[in-house]
């Protein structure tokens, strides 16, 4: 009585309970963050309870305070062992009393804070902070288990989507464009789906469709019915309509292949809808899928090989600016093929899979190598990031090949940074460690590209020694508006610092987004504020041109 009597007066909801059996039966159906609790109780006793709570997924997320009669220090070692936060002397003080409970609060309203946080980047780690739709976490299970279903007698279909024509969207009017576009496209592909369906974010404007228990003529036409409504979408900026269209690739789940081989079938069926016109839906049947990928594959490699000693693959540059120091770190070179087919010039992302099918990787890596050297060369100054492959860490010579390009041209080490993805590290781990390790002694610098966008991220952060992260441009698109992407931003910058690592936030597009990355304190920003990528690096003066001097 004297309990809920005080604890009603701080105003508080209390519920009483007559055993911890009667406690444990009210738990399941509610979440009670201060539980008091004493030791002795009719049949389970009060220690037993604290260690059954404990036990349970949410027994974290508890403050336990247990009132005894007991004073022996065995006795109060004795209770904390058994999981309690605090305890308080019988018979009740109510002095005492109250400074035990405003401590209990205090320590409440911090794990609600702490639980909170703890499943945002649970949220985080399974689904793509833009759309809100799974991410490619997501992907390998729910095809497992629509495998187990076709095991049992229900094959399904997975609908592999690529958008068309969306780059121009995203490079004519911004990636905020881009962004609303491809959440309007979300929408869209959500409402076709089941209760029982699994939809994926892929990659930039890449979407997979799971399909369990769907046979194949429901399954194409669940894929023409997207082609149908993404193409019904149309996007305006002031007087100018775009429009995109989705290609899509269909492969049956039948429970004889593995998820790696499934999501290959749909992949190459979305290429051959590419190749054939696009805006279709193609199945996968491999003697007419690989002969459209082997086309458009032997095209590109040819072209790419080609664009090496003409001059078409270039480098362009755009600047990495220190919010603090306000002034150009260095510069990203960003790969451009510049075709006179083209008004534009093609970004990587179109010909990159074909590169590394036809085995070109390694050779166009040290393309971009020795053209960022020539560079350095050339602009006294200028320090530039390269983004690498993974397959360059499995190679021997790797690590030769940079120290000789830097012996032979006299450029500082320290004019020079490598960026990786974590989906590039994942095969090669052990290689990455030693390569950049090496490499850093020189004094060279590494960092870790698109950070944050599948927070297994973290890991890494434990294992490879990275100078510096850039955190994936998903959490700085529309940041005053999106206090979950602030969140994650502190909590990264929180990292970061504790580990000396440098922060650089991608896809900065506003004044408003970079004054708030200044309050959080983010070390460096990259984005078309700042500068757009161009054929050649910027000069401080010719910084936020587009936008006044910030």
């Amino acid at each position: 009585m004297l309990l809920e009597r005080i604890i009603h007066s701080r105003g508080h909801e209390v519920v009483g309970c007559e055993s911890a059996e009667v406690a444990l039966e009210r738990l399941e159906k509610e979440d009670f963050p201060l539980i008091t609790l004493d030791i002795q109780l009719p049949g389970m006793s009060g220690l037993e309870l604290c260690r059954k709570l404990r036990s349970q997924s949410q027994g974290a997320y508890i403050y336990i305070l247990v009132g005894t009669g007991n004073s022996r220090p065995e006795d109060l070692r004795e209770i904390l062992d058994a999981g309690a936060d605090d305890y308080i002397g019988k018979p009740y003080n109510p002095g005492l009393l109250d400074v035990r409970l405003t401590v209990a609060e205090a320590a409440v309203k911090e794990i609600a804070r702490r639980k909170q946080l703890e499943d945002q980047l649970k949220f985080l780690a399974q689904h793509d902070p833009l759309t809100r739709l799974s991410n490619r976490s997501q992907l390998d299970p729910a095809l497992a288990l629509a495998i187990d279903k076709a095991n049992a007698g229900e094959p399904g279909a997975v609908l592999y989507l690529d958008l068309d024509n969306f780059k121009i969207i995203n490079d004519t009017l911004g990636h905020d464009a881009g962004d609303k576009l491809l959440l309007q496209v979300a929408q869209v592909l959500k409402s076709l789906t089941r209760r029982s369906d699994v939809l994926v974010r892929f990659g930039g404007d890449e979407f997979v469709l799971i399909l369990p228990a769907c046979d194949l003529p429901k399954a194409c036409e669940i894929a023409e019915s997207i082609v149908d409504r993404v193409e019904e979408i149309v996007y305006t900026s002031g007087d100018r309509s775009f429009r995109v269209g989705a290609s899509v690739g269909v492969a049956v789940i039948d429970g004889l292949l593995a998820p790696p081989e499934v999501m290959a079938n749909a992949d190459a069926a979305c290429y051959a809808a590419k190749a054939r016109g696009r805006n279709r839906v193609e199945v996968h049947r491999p003697e007419t899928n690989e002969i459209s990928q082997l086309i458009a594959d032997t095209d590109w490699s040819s072209r790419i090989k080609t664009a090496m000693r003409d001059g078409s693959l270039q480098l362009w540059f755009q600047p990495v600016y220190s919010v603090e120091g306000k002034r150009i770190l260095f510069h990203e070179v960003l790969l451009r093929y510049v075709d006179p087919r083209h008004e534009e010039p093609v970004n990587p992302a179109v010909f990159l899979s074909a590169v590394r099918r036809s085995g070109q990787t390694t050779k166009l890596d040290r393309f971009v190598i020795t053209k960022a050297f020539e560079a350095l060369a050339t602009t006294p100054g200028l320090s530039v990031s390269i983004n690498i492959s993974g397959s360059l860490f499995g190679d021997e010579t790797y690590c030769e090949f940079v120290e000789s390009m830097l012996a032979n041209s006299g450029i500082s080490p320290d004019r020079v940074l490598f960026e990786i993805t974590e989906n590039e590290l994942i095969p090669n781990l052990q290689h990455a460690s030693g390569a950049i390790t090496r490499l850093q002694k020189l004094g060279c610098q590494f960092g870790l590209d698109d950070f944050g966008s599948g927070f297994s991220s973290l890991t890494y952060l434990k294992t490879l020694p990275i100078d510096f992260m850039k955190i994936d441009g998903a959490f700085v698109r529309d940041l005053p508006r999106q206090p979950f992407n602030q969140a994650v931003l502190q909590a990264l910058q929180i990292i970061a610092r504790n580990l000396d690592i440098s922060t650089v936030a991608e896809f900065v597009e506003t004044e408003e987004e970079m004054n708030l990355l200044r309050a959080i304190g983010i070390s460096c920003a990259q984005g078309h504020f700042i500068g757009r990528p161009r054929w050649k690096p910027y000069r401080e003066d010719e910084l936020f041109q587009d936008f006044g001097n910030a």
